[in-house]
């Protein structure tokens, strides 16, 4: 029955598509804002996005940074211009372009800080573009790279398959640098955080703490490494203490199903896997956004956290309790892993033949929501 149910975001999705349809929203004109929508529906921002997202993907809108989401004008054949602002602004100075996903949280916020902070340093002035889709990260490269931007860092989105507008950057020998993440198989300039021995040290905490069935939780369809080398870092310190490995305590790659990110679908997901395994007694959450959805599981079903379930998860979602994190888990250095992007960006503008890997440690950070687990207790 829960596969029958339509998701919210596809719902919004075809709503929009129907003011398009019926002439209610002509090219050019501005969709709905976010809030709008939220109201509207009664939905989360998440669930706006991701229809949105779709709708991207399928070339009907279009977004600008800072204005809002328009409707297209232009079809594959004719693709939409470069936006008159970048092509008209002539570039007094060197200057870095920034595609970053429009997240509204402190970690796109930290990592954007570190970036302008070593940008304004090393005197490079720092042109930032967002993007919801591969599709709009390919306009936001030609877009940047049009204006005269002598290199790039960019935080790649999830997807199945690599952008090939950034292997075309590779091939042209044009100087980027990936952040937060890297493309197994492709030698490219990246900063990344140590996802693999991070998750490695989270799994180890909750053995710690006497956790032996801990189950773990990941979202993302992806090509990119940092959901994998998380999984894998769990994995390991499972093996490496000897706990045997339940595969059915894995709930991960909850988004293959679907072609975006859905909050109601994953918590559907979520809350069916934790039904049939009350044995489970902590899960290390892959994305922090899981720890949030994993947590209101466990309240409708009765399941008190951190008593009865201690949750751990690879950043912070942001919730506090008296200015105290709630959520234990391990914190990246955002904003040095900005500063050496810019600082790896321009070794790259001097040199583009380099190719270079920086890892930068992670540290855990403990919160309320993770508990040692007491032997005469029952499973869940």
């Amino acid at each position: 029955m829960r596969n029958a149910k339509i998701p919210l975001y596809v719902k919004i999705r075809e709503y929009i598509k129907n003011q398009i349809d019926s002439g209610s929203l002509k090219p050019g004109d501005q969709v709905p804002t976010e809030a709008e929508l939220m109201d509207k529906f009664q939905v989360s921002r998440v669930t706006i996005t991701t229809a949105i997202k779709h709708l991207v993907e399928e070339g009907l809108v279009y977004r600008i940074a800072g204005k809002g989401t328009f409707v297209e004008a232009y079809s594959a054949d004719t693709p939409r211009p470069v936006s008159p602002a970048l092509t008209s602004m002539p570039i007094q100075m060197n200057a870095i372009g920034f595609i970053m996903y429009p997240a509204r949280d402190l970690f796109m916020y930290r990592l954007l800080l570190g970036i302008e902070e070593a940008c304004r340093d090393q005197g490079y002035a720092l042109m930032v573009r967002s993007s919801l889709s591969q599709k709009d990260e390919i306009q936001a490269i030609k877009e940047l790279v049009a204006a005269g931007v002598k290199g790039l860092i960019i935080y790649p989105l999830d997807g199945e398959a690599y952008n090939e507008a950034i292997l075309e950057l590779k091939a042209n020998h044009f100087p980027f640098v990936l952040v937060d993440r890297y493309l197994p198989g492709i030698k490219t300039n990246s900063v990344y955080s140590d996802n693999y021995g991070g998750a490695m040290q989270a799994t180890e905490h909750l053995i710690a703490l006497g956790h032996r069935n801990i189950g773990v939780v990941s979202s993302p369809k992806s090509k990119t490494s940092s959901a994998e080398e998380r999984f894998q870092g769990y994995l390991e310190a499972i093996r490496l203490a000897k706990i045997q490995v339940q595969p059915h305590h894995w709930l991960t790659r909850i988004d293959d199903e679907s072609p975006f990110h859905d909050e109601i679908t994953a918590i559907e997901h979520i809350e069916e896997w934790l039904s049939e395994n009350r044995d489970i007694t902590a899960i290390f959450a892959v994305q922090s956004q899981d720890a949030i959805y994993i947590s209101k599981v466990a309240a409708k079903l009765n399941i008190r956290v951190p008593e009865d379930l201690s949750i751990m998860t690879f950043d912070n979602p942001g919730i506090s309790v008296l200015n105290n994190a709630y959520f234990t888990h391990m914190q990246q250095n955002l904003e040095l892993m900005g500063n050496r992007s810019v600082e790896l960006l321009i070794k790259g503008i001097q040199n583009p033949q380099i190719a270079e890997q920086i890892n930068i440690p992670v540290t855990l950070i403990n919160g309320q929501s993770t508990l040692e687990v007491k032997r005469d207790e029952a499973p869940l």
